[in-house]
């Protein structure tokens, strides 16, 4: 008999612990998209440009190899990865999986030649005290939050001739008093015509910087549209959104950025998509209405309206709002006064909020984290007139 009989039972040993730690490290370790990226004309790497996912406080700029890694932990793939730099194109690409690294070619932006600052007939220091109140909103948040440069707002309007007749000396005397620009009187002086505007417009010439204090966050805008319609009282806006945390010392959350961010979690088009995902809406304060029509097209009295049987599973995590296009809902939250969402045995002493949603397309898509991509989902009432101000990422987790 050998004289070392312990010794393959040490080497099992060694063996059974290095499999041991194998998949712990594979556990460990998060998936990472990495990529570099290049200018489109000589092939260099570029860097100092922004990489983020859409909506996210997940980003980072390309180091001197012009490369980035950026993890995926959180992210709801597929994803939008948005690539911004100052003097590029900017490029979106939707990330489905993070198996391949990517390569990706930034094209020179050509000098921005626009008729917009022409056709502009009023004054700047207007057109950007308006877009202000109506991109930020107008309560104390959005009067606190700050457009680090506004000087690359470019501003457009469309205009509509608009005749006014005067029917007294007395108004034709007030009309002239207030030096009115674009006026153009007839011959006898009996009406006037001047360009109305329509609406208001804004570009970008280069991302915005929006600094929201309440919320603790500086976010990078790349404004594709914003758009203001008068007539229609409606107010829209196109871009992408890339968050970055300003927290407190050792990189913690400030307990006011903390309460606040709950504050505008609740009762917002990303709590009720959440909440309609996970199927989730009475828990979570929410009971939608639809208002009745007589054949005339008169609003006749509201009704329950049980949206769950139109949420229906397709590829992957995500759901599908279907077969609704067209209708618009009434949502009511009941919360408390803090806003956190009231049981419904408590619905009937508290005063609900009403928002609205209009639901544009045949199938809308909605994720688990609540955004909706591409789909046609327009929110009204509290909802929708909640500015910029009040914005969270994607990634926002309530814990």
């Amino acid at each position: 008999m050998p004289d070392h009989p312990k010794l393959p039972a040490m080497r099992l040993f060694i063996l059974l612990s290095c499999l041991l730690f194998v998949p712990y490290s594979v556990l460990l370790a998060q998936p990472v998209l990495k990529g570099t990226v290049l200018d489109s004309t000589n092939h260099e790497p570029v860097p100092f440009v922004t990489v983020y996912f859409d909506g996210t406080t997940n980003g980072q700029t390309t180091d001197d190899k012009g490369q980035f890694a950026l993890s995926l932990k959180g992210i709801d793939l597929p994803a939008v990865l948005v690539v911004s730099h100052v003097g590029y194109r900017r490029q979106t690409l939707l990330i489905r999986d993070a198996k391949e690294e990517l390569y990706i070619s930034l094209a020179v932006q050509g000098q921005l030649i626009s008729t917009v600052v022409v056709q502009d007939r009023n004054q700047r220091l207007k057109n950007i005290q308006e877009f202000r109140r109506l991109f930020l909103g107008s309560d104390k948040w959005g009067d606190r939050a700050q457009i680090r440069n506004e000087d690359a707002l470019l501003f457009n309007r469309d205009y509509k001739a608009q005749r006014v007749n005067v029917r007294s000396k007395y108004m034709r005397k007030m009309t002239l008093k207030s030096n009115r620009n674009n006026v153009e009187w007839s011959a006898d002086s009996s009406f006037y015509v001047y360009d109305k505007a329509l609406n208001l417009q804004a570009t970008t010439k280069v991302p915005l910087e929006v600094e929201l204090p309440d919320l603790g966050y500086l976010i990078q805008v790349d404004l594709v549209k914003f758009l203001t319609e008068y007539s229609a009282g409606r107010t829209s806006h196109l871009g992408h959104y890339f968050f970055i945390r300003q927290e407190g010392p050792n990189g913690k959350a400030r307990a006011r950025h903390e309460r606040n961010r709950q504050r505008a979690f609740y009762n917002s088009s990303l709590h009720f998509l959440r909440s309609l995902y996970a199927g989730k809406l009475k828990e979570s304060g929410y009971q939608i209405y639809e208002q009745e029509k007589d054949k005339n097209g008169k609003n006749k009295k509201l009704k329950n309206f049980d949206i769950m049987p139109h949420v229906q599973k397709v590829e992957g995590d995500e759901l599908e709002i279907k077969d609704l296009a067209g209708r618009s809902l009434i949502i009511l939250y009941y919360g408390d006064a803090k806003g956190r969402p009231l049981p419904p045995n408590k619905w009937r002493r508290a005063q609900p909020v009403q928002s609205g949603i209009h639901i544009g397309h045949e199938a809308c898509l909605i994720r688990p984290d609540g955004t909706v991509g591409d789909s046609d989902l327009a929110f009204s009432g509290y909802m929708g007139s909640r500015g910029v101000a009040w914005i969270l990422p994607s990634d926002f987790d309530l814990k």
